[in-house]
């Protein structure tokens, strides 16, 4: 049986909002939680007079957002202002408070390059492609020019981004940077595969011609396309797309308004969820 934590504060009525990871917080508990699950996440704009604000009229902990105050003023790291938010709220112990702490003070000597390319990799595994793409766009001009394997899988998550939004002239190009600056297959693969999909069957076959040493590669992408089509026939997607068209035909107008309407309203919740900012 797990153990019972004690509440303390209250239950804000305005929850605090973090920007990164797109979620609302409503107690100090909800904060502290956010700290042992993102701590990867965190630099030192968690120190801010506004999450203090917070925790001082919502949470009603006005003691602790004194104390905190200071840490804000005189510009303290973030390993003091969150380990100083653990142990005034007693959820956890002193061992794994250290931990915490420790773990932010070693992100305190990464540069900032490389805390900025944590969160774009944190954004891309959430499913926020477009914050990511900004992120990893705006990295390509602080990498060095002569860091190629960096700056190739910079290239390589910018054109898998395109691919996802089926922007694959885009994608192509990108592959192609990447394969330019490393060449390994994965990256070539891909390159080849985003072609696929954006040129005509006439020009993709003046591209194959043209690189009669990637003959083994082209076989396989046409591999990979055969069995996505069969996936696709055999998938959840096609029958419901199938169901809506049926209806469609049959003049079944109000089940077919009432699928499509649902549809949309996903495809709008997907597209807000990668784009919030």
């Amino acid at each position: 049986m797990n153990n019972v934590c004690l509440c303390v504060g209250n239950y804000a009525k305005t929850p605090y909002y973090v920007k990164i990871s797109d979620i609302s917080l409503y107690s100090i508990e909800e904060l502290c939680y956010y700290f042992m699950d993102k701590v990867y996440l965190l630099d030192d704009s968690i120190v801010s007079a506004e999450l203090v604000r917070w925790i001082k009229l919502e949470c009603g902990l006005t003691e602790l957002a004194e104390e905190l105050e200071i840490f804000v003023r005189k510009r303290m790291s973030a390993a003091s202002f969150v380990t100083t938010i653990l142990e005034r709220t007693n959820m956890y112990d002193e061992s794994t408070i250290k931990r915490i702490e420790q773990i932010l003070k070693e992100q305190a000597n990464l540069s900032s390059t490389d805390r900025y390319r944590k969160q774009a990799e944190y954004l891309y595994k959430q499913g926020r492609y477009r914050q990511a793409l900004i992120i990893y766009s705006e990295l390509l001009d602080y990498l060095p020019k002569r860091d190629n394997l960096a700056r190739a899988q910079l290239y390589y998550n910018i054109a898998t981004i395109y691919a996802m939004d089926f922007a694959y002239n885009k994608a192509a190009d990108f592959y192609y940077e990447s394969y330019r600056l490393y060449p390994d297959r994965q990256a070539r693969l891909a390159y080849i595969l985003a072609c696929r999909r954006s040129m005509s069957d006439y020009i993709y076959g003046s591209f194959k011609r043209e690189n009669p040493d990637w003959e083994e590669d082209f076989r396989e992408i046409e591999e990979q396309c055969a069995r996505v089509e069969e996936r696709w026939h055999t998938s959840k997607e096609k029958a419901m797309l199938s169901e809506l068209f049926t209806y469609r035909d049959q003049g079944q107008t109000e089940e077919y308004y009432q699928m499509a309407g649902a549809l949309l309203r996903q495809l709008k919740r997907d597209y807000k969820h990668q784009t919030q900012v």
